[in-house]
């Protein structure tokens, strides 16, 4: 009779696990990412064109910049590209770029079918803005951490408000610095912040200029088809077209896209300079739903000429500001942290101030847009 009894338990524990299916593994990542999962052999690919080309593509960017380099030409489009006297470039946390067609390009050996699945979660978020009022120079550098031994790769989405300018590399150091600057303009006893200490991660960053939102989800799955030679293929989810579509009937044309390796140690990527035309202070926050979950806090050193008296999309109470106040600043302040940062904001006095903004992903129903 125990016997019985034990093995409908046993029984009884067998089904319920397999009705409540398996459980979503979960990353710590940039969130807006689009999970990259290999293919079987055998793998039938609906009808797709080939994707678009790029308006602007790092790697082949990287590349002329080095090109210059070694051919003498000391003037190349890099703030953090020095030269020294022979010509050659300074390792300065540029990151191993990924070659397309060559064995770097990060392999999804962990995702395979089940990534169709996979979650990620950003606990902790961190940026620097300069706005001059009519462009934007956003420095973005994640902790990224994947609890999936291995890693894998995925595709992050980041939508730009205006016309792209540059995509460069910056200092993993921009935002310690920048927040430091700021708390120290204000007489605040900072507490200690986490340096951003890790590995340089892998990128190959480019923007597409989408005409249709209808065109995304091809476009994404035609582009890693072509560059993973058929073997992979990109989760493009419904909630993923529907917040693609948001921001392009709010307006948004352009998209940078970065395929990256998710490392599976805690590390940081290298710090990367988006420069944009913008009419205000733009930081990205409902692409996050994108694959992402659970509560996250945006921590923002921002830049302007003024103060920033109208907010929309984001509503200004959500906003908390360090020290409830701003500081005022000159470029000789803003140089050592940035240089192009330094110039994009001029010869003028400008302000300075910490934005703190925390809240679920999933909860966030507009972007920080304030002028």
């Amino acid at each position: 009779m125990k016997l019985r009894i034990s093995l409908l338990l046993l029984v009884a524990l067998f089904l319920g696990l397999w009705l409540a299916g398996p459980v979503a593994p979960t990353a710590q990542a940039d969130t807006g990412r689009i999970v990259i999962y290999r293919v079987p052999p055998i793998y039938h690919w609906p009808p797709l064109s080939p994707p678009p080309p790029p308006i602007y593509n790092w790697q082949h960017t990287q590349a002329q910049n080095q090109s210059q380099i070694q051919s003498g030409n000391t003037n190349v489009n890099s703030p953090t590209s020095n030269v020294n006297s022979n010509n050659q470039l300074i390792n300065q946390n540029l990151g191993t770029q990924i070659s397309i067609n060559g064995a770097t390009m990060p392999t999804p050996t962990q995702f395979l079918a089940e990534g169709k699945s996979f979650s990620f979660n950003e606990p902790r978020q961190n940026g620097v803005i300069a706005w001059n009022g009519k462009e934007q120079i956003l420095i973005l550098s994640t902790d990224e951490n994947s609890t999936v031994a291995g890693g894998g790769a995925t595709l992050s989405v980041l939508p730009l408000p205006g016309k792209p300018i540059s995509v460069l590399p910056a200092s993993t150091k921009a935002f310690d610095d920048a927040t430091a600057m700021i708390k120290k303009k204000l007489s605040t006893i900072a507490k200690g912040t986490v340096l951003l200490e890790a590995k340089i991660g892998t990128h190959n960053i480019f923007i597409w200029k989408l005409d249709s939102p209808d065109d995304f989800a091809n476009q994404v799955r035609a582009y890693i088809k072509e560059k993973y030679d058929g073997k992979a293929d990109a989760v493009v989810t419904e909630d993923a077209e529907k917040v693609i579509k948001q921001y392009f009937e709010q307006g948004f044309r352009y998209f940078a896209f970065d395929v990256s390796f998710m490392p599976d140690k805690p590390e940081t990527k290298v710090a990367i300079a988006y420069r944009f035309e913008s009419p205000y202070v733009y930081y990205p926050l409902v692409i996050s739903r994108i694959g992402g979950e659970g509560k996250t806090r945006v921590t923002l050193a921002v830049f302007t000429p003024g103060l920033l008296r109208h907010f929309k999309g984001l509503r200004h109470e959500k906003v908390e500001v360090f020290g409830d106040k701003s500081v005022d600043l000159t470029a000789a302040d803003l140089e050592p942290i940035d240089a192009e940062m330094a110039k994009l904001m001029g010869t003028e006095t400008f302000k300075g101030r910490i934005f703190e903004i925390s809240g679920q992903i999933n909860a966030f129903e507009g972007d920080l847009m304030a002028w």
